[in-house]
């Protein structure tokens, strides 16, 4: 999809707007101090190895019988901590970054998410022509809620959403 410069501009706005804000600040620095009392409190090593993906996979189906039993605690602490390990690893294995749009605390169900740089912006076109940003965004409560209902994949796996589907990436 071709944009004009002003729409590039407004693109970029929104992500800059989006990658640093108080809400998401905040959010990001409760989250890292919650962390370490979060490691201590479940088996496994958290070291934001792509390997702690399928032990983080492991808790969630071991914690909670259906997807409505850990939707109803996607605000909580510990699903909220475990959001921010599996959006870590992304960060730091594939160069996404996080997000939140600050007016989507009005917004029920609207959590921080990952996404890959602006930069990429062109890799990834919306196949409808609709959208002008069509980058991957990876929310992780919500995916950690969805990976217990049957079919939906596994964690480990989540990482593809990354490499561009067009040919000229």
């Amino acid at each position: 999809m071709d944009v004009s410069e002003d729409e590039y501009a407004e693109l970029l706005r929104l992500d800059r707007l989006r990658s640093d804000n108080s809400v998401l600040n905040a959010w990001l620095t409760i989250q890292h101090a919650e962390f370490p009392g979060w490691a201590e409190q479940v088996p496994g090593a958290w070291d934001f190895s792509l390997d702690s993906l399928v032990r983080l996979e492991d808790l969630i189906r071991g914690r909670y019988a259906s997807t409505g039993q850990a939707h109803q605690d996607e605000g909580g602490d510990f699903l909220q901590t475990a959001s921010c390990h599996a959006g870590e690893v992304h960060n730091r294995h594939f160069g996404t970054a996080w997000q939140y749009h600050p007016d989507s605390t009005e917004i029920p169900g609207a959590w921080p998410f990952a996404t890959v740089p602006f930069d990429r912006l062109f890799e990834f076109p919306d196949e409808d022509g609709i959208e002008p940003d069509a980058r991957p965004l990876y929310t992780p409560v919500k995916r950690l809620c969805g990976i217990l209902t049957p079919d939906n994949g596994h964690l480990a796996t989540d990482p593809d959403i990354y490499t561009p589907t067009c040919a000229d990436a």
